[in-house]
């Protein structure tokens, strides 16, 4: 298919084809790029909007983390404040506290007052001191947390909360809170409590958070539903010994409205909050919370596959993408105990995170579309200027070629006429060549007999010498073995000496393990492992000594046969010597030879080289000649090429104007 299109188009005229080229160009980088461009920042808002949800998830866990840090500061101001130190006092002095002669009646009044305090400034609802019997020895709650309760919203406009002065806003939640002392006496002992047995069990500055609940009032879940989170620390006195715990109940109403009222960045997001379990704590749908306090099976697990809620409740934070929605979580744990783990949980339909990557996406497109409309009625017509400039081109190019034909043909018949004149004449000085290399070749041919007789004797008298030389070198050979010879026999007798030396030496080593040995025999038990000892020395000597008396006879050995090559090596020596002289007077003798040889190639050489000077000026003339005959065809040829190439040139101008 492709090459049924790629012949059509070589059917058109070029301007066609260029202006098929410029709406290609114009219109195939475009879409390439704008779509790549799309592609990359759609890929790179999926990333951000991915990281906006998580970002949800992060931003609820900060919240609840901000409030529950503030509760944690505070019980630990609590358990050291001076008021509840004093009651430890009292209650160790029996009714009086020795440090500053206040009773027990009146640091429990200041007790209360702090309680009290703390209720008007913090979301809190109960403050209770515990003793290590689990009796309650103060205890001050409110039933009112502010004006945030009320759900009002019609009301109560969000940006004239914005314009109250943060002064009055305290005063005026502070009037609005009723706080209560409690009597102890209607306060069951809470020894068997889970806060108080897992607290009175923790080291000075632990924290115990139970998880997040409901509150109960006789057993019985109040209403409406009031979430509430406890803290707890214990108390000791200067001694280190347990005195009890300080209970904080406090509202976790406000961060739990907060998330079930907020709306996110996407249509459709939903945050919520979950407990260790698994249950909804804070949720968009009412009917959803609180079914671990209501019996109700309403988990993470009944929204979602088993692998999600297993993914989630297993601790950390992270991502999770199904086919229709986006799921973002975080692990906040409050305090030491895994089941008070808190996870916020926020689900985002998948296509509120990426309408605006669709819309994008849509956007450029139809920016590359809007392009590519503006820049190809621009392309085409610029391409209409670059096809007339061609046409008028290719006409200048016509009549350009057809005046050098014109001039390219009086050259070549004016050069055609040069080249035979020239070639006349190089006829007639090839005829005058022949003659004088006729003569110049009956001297050479003397002179060639001159100088084979000359080389012959040169031949014989370089082999003399070479043999001569070769006498000469054989001779040098023959006196430096006899040197080494002489040498090897000088180093053969030092090899025996140092053989007799080991000798020597295995005889005293023999000598002084005999002697070891007598003295290990005396030395009785002791020497046992002495006189082994020398024993191998022993043996080890012997076998020096045998080893040595096999090198002297070796060395014997080679020094006879020394001797025996120094006698054959000096009759070498006399028959190269007499070789020397003979060689001597046969050199001698070719050297008279090619001395008269020499004569008669100098005198042969002489008439050949008169010859040679006359030939070489007529070969000169010829050359000459036939340089300038070459030129003048180079020229016709070059003239006939031109004249080719302009004929080719005028036949594409035309072709270019047929075709344009």
């Amino acid at each position: 298919m492709f090459v049924n299109v790629l012949s059509q188009v070589k059917t058109l005229k070029v301007r066609q084809q260029f202006l098929l080229l410029i709406l290609l160009s114009a219109t195939v980088p475009a879409s390439i790029v704008g779509l790549l461009g799309a592609f990359s920042a759609g890929n790179a808002l999926s990333e951000k909007a991915t990281d906006l949800v998580k970002r949800e998830s992060m931003e609820t866990v900060e919240e609840v983390g901000a409030f529950l840090k503030s509760v944690d500061d505070d019980m630990g101001v609590l358990s050291q404040t001076p008021s509840l130190q004093g009651v430890v006092r009292a209650r160790d002095g029996n009714g009086a506290d020795p440090t500053v002669g206040s009773d027990y009646d009146d640091w429990i009044s200041q007790l209360e007052l702090v309680f009290s305090s703390i209720l008007r400034e913090k979301e809190y609802h109960r403050l209770e001191y515990i003793d290590e019997s689990g009796n309650v020895l103060s205890a001050v709650e409110t039933d009112s947390h502010g004006l945030g309760d009320d759900d009002d919203d019609d009301d109560y406009d969000e940006e004239e909360q914005d314009e109250i002065d943060d002064d009055e806003a305290e005063e005026e939640e502070a009037a609005e809170k009723v706080i209560e002392v409690l009597s102890i006496d209607e306060i069951e002992n809470q020894a068997n409590s889970s806060y108080f047995t897992e607290t009175i069990g923790l080291s000075p500055g632990e924290l115990y958070v139970s998880p997040v609940m409901l509150n109960r009032e006789n057993g019985e879940i109040k209403e409406p539903y009031e979430p509430v989170i406890q803290y707890a620390v214990p108390v000791v006195n200067e001694d280190g010994q347990q005195r009890g715990i300080i209970l904080a109940t406090v509202f976790a109403d406000d961060f739990l409205d907060e998330l079930n009222e907020e709306e996110g960045q996407f249509d459709g997001e939903k945050a919520t909050l979950i407990n260790a379990d698994g249950y909804y704590l804070a949720n968009p749908d009412p009917d959803k919370r609180w079914g671990f306090e209501l019996g109700k099976d309403t988990t993470i697990a009944s929204d979602f596959s088993e692998e999600v809620a297993d993914q989630v409740l297993g601790g950390g934070r992270g991502i999770i993408e199904l086919d229709t929605h986006v799921i973002s979580y975080q692990t906040l744990e409050p305090g030491s105990d895994p089941s008070g783990n808190l996870v916020a949980f926020t689900k985002v339909p998948v296509e509120g995170i990426f309408a605006s990557v669709d819309r994008f996406k849509m956007s450029a497109a139809l920016a590359v579309l809007a392009s590519v409309a503006v820049v190809l009625p621009l392309a085409i017509f610029r391409g209409r200027q670059l096809i007339s400039l061609l046409e008028g081109l290719a006409a200048d190019i016509s009549v350009s070629s057809q005046q050098m034909t014109c001039t390219v043909n009086d050259q070549e018949r004016i050069v055609n006429q040069q080249a035979a004149s020239v070639n006349e004449t190089t006829t007639t000085m090839d005829e005058l060549e022949a003659s004088s290399r006729h003569a110049a070749g009956q001297a050479t041919a003397a002179v060639d007999a001159a100088k084979h007789a000359f080389a012959a004797s040169e031949e014989g008298s370089t082999a003399v010498g070479e043999s001569l030389e070769g006498m000469l070198f054989l001779e040098e050979k023959v006196d430096a073995i006899a040197e080494k010879i002489v040498d090897l026999s000088a180093q053969a007798s030092q090899i025996s000496s140092v053989s007799q030396l080991v000798i020597d030496f295995a005889n005293q080593t023999n000598m002084l393990a005999l002697n070891s040995a007598v003295e290990a025999v005396r030395a009785g038990e002791h020497g046992k492992g002495f006189a082994f000892v020398s024993n191998e020395i022993r043996k080890l000597a012997d076998q020096s000594q045998q080893s040595a008396d096999k090198i002297n006879k070796l060395v014997s050995n080679i020094q006879k046969s020394i001797t025996e090559t120094v006698m054959v090596t000096e009759e070498g020596t006399k028959t190269v010597k007499t070789g020397v002289q003979i060689a001597k007077r046969t050199e001698a003798t070719f050297s008279d030879i090619q001395d008269s040889v020499s004569q008669v190639v100098l005198n042969n050489q002489q008439v050949s080289l008169n010859l040679k000077q006359q030939v070489d000026a007529i070969q000169q003339v010829v050359n000459a000649m036939e340089v300038i005959n070459q030129g003048a065809k180079e020229t016709a040829t070059g003239l006939d090429q031109t004249k080719q190439g302009t004929e080719r040139l005028n036949e594409a101008a035309l072709g270019l104007q047929q075709a344009v």
